[in-house]
């Protein structure tokens, strides 16, 4: 099991719960995961006058029409059940007055269904709680600050991986199975609100390996994170302040996202997060709260992260632009987790379960998290059950090109973001796409051979440029200027 968000942690107590010995591995520490950053919440169909069904025609009508249907309908009908065992391990969710769980709008909603916890602290939460579940069972592993170097591969199966600590010492384990649950990208982003560990690891292991990733261009970017010079990652502004009633206004206070969509500040991402970054790049978009009752009660952790920065939600005028925020695509799985590798799955962000389509309605991630994570565990279980109890051998001699990193690549990993930003960000153009491509190759070009984190970042960063160019449409959060409508097939 390699990552530790929510799908990781998810996975390795769904397959602990059924007897199997688990190796959870993190590059740092549970602390640091796009999970723990966490701020929405969580959606699901539980409330008084929604239906799963409800849910999946929201899910489906934001995904740009690239929403696979029987993922969608897995999603908005487990999700419930996977929701009530959070409670059970003691996931503690925001209550109304009378105890009942609260829920919330959040934007291309039809309806209030999104839970949150400690205002606009779920991530953390969710982490606790799984934290907690997973340090019952001795049979999780649990290795922190240690990285996965590669898959080992043999007769097309996956049989274990190469481990690399932070003493630098290798090892090499079997395992009838291995499920990257490593997250997502937007470390590859000169702003992004992702966390440092977000740098495509498990998508670059997998496609070494030979597993297929899908749609790897279509990239969220939320419309309304912190914008101020040489702060990244860029503080999020949590959508549910939106859902509050918080304005997107220019600094004439105009609600200028109107005259993109009748939805305004609740439109889909996609459509937000273009007509912010518009304003932005003259310095004219902001976020509004000011008259939002209590704002500062509801949303605590959004009033500390501003506070350092001299802002507040009661008196300040927020300069907001997009940032990187969330890969709809990734690894392909099937509905059970399982990618076209044999012996590898995949959950959470680094997965492409075809959930999300071409753009993720808001806070669907932590519900597709464990939803598909669980199936990956049991799939995984009943796989091991049939073949082996064991993993197969593993030659150790696979050691000897395993070295540790040790290459400084700030220089080349810095041009990299600001050409990622700058040119397979908000908006893309083909030429923009193309020298893009080329700079990437000429930076692989120049690393020495044990440079490999920068080379797999640089290798993913130029595969999305090249997807981005192939799909010559705008769709969901793969937008083109010179390609500005749909195809009318994706």
């Amino acid at each position: 099991m390699v990552g530790t968000g929510i799908a990781g942690l998810w996975g390795a107590w769904r397959l602990a719960t059924d007897g199997h010995d688990v190796l959870l591995v993190t590059k740092n520490t549970l602390a640091d995961s796009s999970t723990a950053w966490a701020q929405g919440g969580i959606a699901v169909a539980m409330s008084t006058g929604d239906s799963p069904s409800q849910h999946a025609a929201d899910t489906i009508a934001a995904s740009g029409g690239l929403s696979d249907p029987a993922a969608v309908d897995v999603l908005v009908n487990e999700g419930p059940d996977r929701v009530r065992e959070l409670l059970e391990m003691g996931a503690e969710f925001d209550r109304a007055p009378d105890g009942t769980l609260r829920y919330a709008l959040e934007a291309a909603h039809s309806r209030p269904r999104i839970l949150h916890a400690d205002g606009d602290r779920i991530g953390a939460a969710l982490v606790a709680a799984l934290t907690r579940a997973i340090r019952r069972y001795p049979r999780i592993e649990l290795r922190e600050s240690t990285r996965v170097r590669r898959l080992i591969v043999q007769d097309g199966h996956v049989t274990g991986a190469v481990l690399v600590g932070a003493d630098r010492t290798v090892d090499v384990v079997g395992a009838p199975a291995v499920l990257l649950a490593t997250g997502g990208v937007g470390r590859l982003f000169e702003v992004t609100t992702n966390p440092p560990v977000a740098t495509g690891d498990g998508w670059a292991l997998a496609h070494l390996a030979g597993a297929e990733l899908e749609h790897i261009e279509f990239l969220q970017f939320h419309p309304t994170a912190l914008s101020l010079p040489g702060v990244n990652p860029a503080p999020l502004l949590t959508e549910a302040l939106r859902g509050a009633g918080a304005w997107v206004v220019d600094g004439g206070g105009r609600r200028f996202t109107f005259d993109a969509d009748p939805r305004g500040e609740l439109a889909p991402r996609d459509i937000v997060a273009r007509a912010v970054a518009d304003r932005a790049a003259h310095g004219d978009a902001f976020l509004d709260a000011r008259h939002v009752a209590d704002v500062v009660g509801r949303f605590p952790g959004v009033a500390a992260l501003l506070a350092p920065h001299h802002l507040s939600l009661e008196d300040s005028l927020i300069p907001i632009a997009p940032a990187m925020h969330y890969a709809m695509g990734g690894i392909r799985t099937e509905l059970d987790g399982a990618s076209t590798l044999p012996g590898l799955w995949a959950a959470g962000e680094c997965a492409h379960t075809g959930a999300h389509g071409a753009n993720r309605l808001a806070s669907n991630s932590l519900l597709e998290g464990i939803v598909f994570a669980d199936r990956a565990a049991r799939d995984i279980a009943q796989s091991v059950a049939e073949a082996r109890s064991t993993g197969p051998a593993v030659d150790t001699e696979l050691r000897s090109d395993d070295v540790y990193d040790v290459h400084d690549a700030d220089v080349e990993l810095a041009t990299m973001r600001r050409r990622m930003t700058a040119d397979v960000g908000v908006l893309r153009t083909e030429s923009g796409l193309a020298e893009a491509e080329h700079e990437f190759e000429m930076l692989c070009a120049q690393l020495p051979a044990d440079a490999w984190r920068a080379r797999d970042q640089l290798m993913i960063a130029g595969m999305i440029a090249a997807r981005a160019r192939s799909r010559r449409e705008s769709r969901g959060g793969h937008s083109r200027s010179d390609f500005p409508n749909p195809r009318s097939v994706a």
